[in-house]
């Protein structure tokens, strides 16, 4: 399952913070002139606030850490308390979602599925393997030059196995720009559905070979 690592976050002590620093530090002077001494008396040294943003910095990494892990597990057992077939299929969508592998994404796709808003069996982005990020491992979908005509696409469709995969990969792109543009709005609902049945097809041969 999708997994986006947790960056690190270490606070570095750089000249343009001191230099910010002492700026603001003057900034605090200014304003009280007549209290600026005792107010730079009781202003923290350079290090001494670099030093307390490196444990804030840490602290504050932990306590995110923290929240992000209990965002993973409460997604996965979400998952794990599905039906077998449903947990597989939403663990398959979620490979191929295009979204950062941030457990928030993972429980907005879980909110959506609970709240029916979400088809496993069609979900609104290709089932083709995508990165930590989101980024498409392959282009499994990319537009082919081959060209085949409507009636064959249809064909393809019904036996994808007869057929080669670049023909395949032509007929799930036909399907869609038919449907899209016929007036026929019963045949082109009936060529969506064998459309999207060919996606899922593809989506499976390309994780067979992965």
């Amino acid at each position: 399952m999708r997994f986006k690592r947790t960056p690190t976050f270490a606070f570095k002590d750089t000249p343009r913070k001191r230099a910010a620093l002492r700026r603001k530090q003057q900034r605090e002077r200014d304003a009280l002139p007549l209290l600026a001494a005792q107010i730079a008396e009781e202003q923290p040294s350079e290090d001494e606030e670099m030093a307390r943003r490196a444990v804030l910095s840490d602290t504050q990494e932990a306590r995110w850490r923290a929240d992000r892990a209990a965002a993973w597990r409460k997604a996965r057992r979400m998952i794990d308390s599905l039906p077998a077939e449903e947990a597989q299929a939403i663990r398959r969508v979620w490979d191929c979602a295009p979204y950062p592998a941030d457990p928030s994404r993972l429980l907005g796709v879980l909110h959506s599925y609970s709240l029916g808003k979400l088809d496993l069996k069609r979900p609104p982005f290709p089932l083709s393997k995508t990165d930590a990020s989101g980024s498409r491992l392959g282009d499994l979908f990319a537009k082919p030059e081959l060209f085949v005509t409507i009636l064959k696409a249809r064909d393809i469709a019904e036996d994808p196995d007869s057929f080669p995969l670049a023909e395949r990969h032509a007929a799930y792109h036909h399907l869609q720009a038919a449907a899209s543009k016929n007036k026929d709005r019963q045949r082109a609902i009936q060529d969506r559905v064998l459309a999207s049945d060919l996606f899922l097809r593809l989506g499976e041969l390309e994780e067979a070979h992965a």
